[in-house]
């Protein structure tokens, strides 16, 4: 047995030694001649802390990448748990040395993940069948002691019988030379005594041997134990290390989409109030441009302004400003013969023309009342005193609007059909202009001029441009007028006034139309 167990320790010696010494060539060698097995495993995860113990360099890593990818490829073959882990361990070092991201963070998972705690159960219950076959050791080696000391008692009492024997043969010796066979008989029973405690003594060293063997063997069990309970203890260290760290980590990761949910929905949320802001502004800036178009279509554009920024507008004084009236000859007998609707139809149609026309000219239109419309030229701006104010605008206006009345007459009289025909007067002057209520307000203007102007009309005849003689010392260069003398006009008295014929050519016009003359005259 003493044999045999010094032959083991050996065996382990020799073995841990080839092993931590073995050359990497024969490393190898040894390793693919191996077939696969959990002790495989182990091998290679110890040459791989075995490459990566002294620095943890990138050169190591590159050396220990191919075993520990092995090691873990066998490791998930057979199921083995602990290799498993370790090697996964040992792949999250390598790459994260190698600074290759997506293979360092797949095997930090993995080994986070791996479940050792099969592997370690099974190491448990190793133990305790060691603690128990160590136990039984140990009273295996109390009996043994026990038999030891009644052995050392049987051979201290044999000791004690011979001594007794030698002194009685002794005394026998010394007294009487005739006791010989008593003497024989004695020394016969000493060296009895003294051969069963020869072979006693024998017994008694092979039962040291095994007791000292069993002592060895405890000693040996009792190591290897605290080895292995130690290992235990770590690996349940790393478990729960590992358990700890992949809560952590998932933890971690179910706050990252936690907050990247509410921040997804923040960034949507303020993204919808953005569009619905957005739109609501298109909404708003839609109706404001609506509503100033609206105002500016009542009010002039400086009127307009300050009543949006004040509330209110001044009235103001124009020194010189030029007012056009026009009205429908007839209106009320042709409007008897035309149904409401088509009476609207019609008047809405002249009034859209005039209004587009006077807008072309820059003139601003004030109301309509009933089939009269009214417009002014020198109010939509402030005009500086030093500036000439020049009617002709509003003439030439008057001009379209005529001949648009002209055709439309004319065009009515083929269908058979009534159609109104229009009087226009026209005169310059002051006057005052503003808003007047408070609600559904409207653009005004007020004065003598506004007045005369009006006359200018009712004295006028259907086709016609009627001027008064202050408008037309103005334009009188530029037009051809017939003079009507002075009028009578209702509270007015005697006024000089004009018929616009036509505008006069300028030069060129005239050289262009000679030679034409001339030409047809030959």
């Amino acid at each position: 047995m003493k044999r045999t167990l010094a032959l083991l320790l050996t065996f382990i010696m020799f073995n841990a030694f080839t092993i931590n010494n073995i050359s990497p060539d024969d490393f190898e060698k040894t390793i693919k001649e191996m077939p696969d097995s959990k002790e495989k495993v182990d091998m290679l995860n110890n040459h791989v802390d075995k490459l990566l113990k002294p620095e943890l360099t990138v050169d190591n890593c590159k050396n220990a990448k191919a075993f520990a990818l092995q090691a873990a490829k066998i490791a998930e073959k057979l199921n083995y748990k602990i290799g498993m882990a370790r090697s996964y361990e040992q792949l999250t070092l390598i790459f994260k040395t190698l600074d290759f991201q997506i293979q360092y963070l797949k095997y930090k998972s993995k080994a986070a993940l791996v479940d050792r705690g099969e592997e370690l159960k099974k190491q448990k219950d190793l133990i305790e069948k060691q603690n128990e076959d160590l136990e039984k050791q140990k009273s295996d080696l109390e009996t043994q002691n026990q038999n030891i000391s009644k052995q050392k008692a049987d051979i201290e009492k044999q000791k004690a019988d011979a001594a007794r024997i030698k002194r009685e043969l002794e005394l026998l010796a010394k007294d009487n030379t005739s006791n010989k066979d008593l003497i024989a008989k004695k020394q016969q029973e000493l060296a009895q005594k003294e051969n069963a405690l020869v072979q006693t003594s024998g017994q008694l060293d092979v039962m040291k041997e095994k007791a000292e063997m069993l002592a060895n063997q405890n000693k040996m069990l009792e190591q290897d134990k605290k080895i292995k309970e130690l290992e235990v203890g770590k690996k349940e260290v790393e478990i729960k290390s590992q358990k700890l760290r992949l809560y952590f980590l998932l933890s971690f990761v179910i706050i990252l989409l936690f907050m990247a949910g509410i921040l997804f929905n923040l960034f949507k949320t303020k993204q919808k109030t953005a569009k619905e802001l957005s739109e609501k502004n298109e909404i708003i800036i839609a109706e404001k441009r609506r509503s100033d178009e609206l105002l500016l279509n009542i009010l002039p554009a400086e009127t307009a302004n300050e009543l949006k920024l004040t509330g209110k507008a001044i009235a103001r004084d124009y020194s010189m400003v030029t007012v056009l009236f026009t009205d429908f000859k007839d209106f009320t007998l042709i409007s008897e013969s035309l149904s409401p609707k088509d009476l609207v139809d019609e008047i809405d149609m002249c009034y859209c023309t005039f209004d587009n026309i006077i807008e072309e000219h820059g003139i601003e239109k004030i109301k309509t009342i009933g089939d009269a419309y009214l417009c002014a030229y020198g109010i939509a701006n402030d005009i500086p005193e030093n500036n000439i104010h020049n009617p002709t605008r509003v003439v030439d206006a008057a001009f379209e609007i005529a001949q648009f009345m002209k055709e439309m007459h004319e065009k009515r009289s083929a269908e058979g059909k009534p159609f109104f025909r229009i009087r226009i007067g026209i005169h310059s002057g002051p006057l005052v202009a503003g808003v007047v209520g408070r609600t559904k307000f409207a653009y005004d203007i007020w004065g003598d001029t506004v007045n005369t102007a009006a006359r200018m009309e009712q004295n006028s005849e259907p086709g016609k441009i009627n001027i008064s003689s202050v408008t037309h010392n103005m334009i009188k260069d530029q037009y051809n007028f017939t003079h009507r003398g002075k009028i009578e006009a209702k509270n007015k008295g005697q006024i000089d006034m004009y018929f616009v014929d036509s505008k006069k050519k300028s030069k060129a016009e005239n050289n262009e139309v000679e030679p034409s003359s001339s030409l047809a005259q030959s």
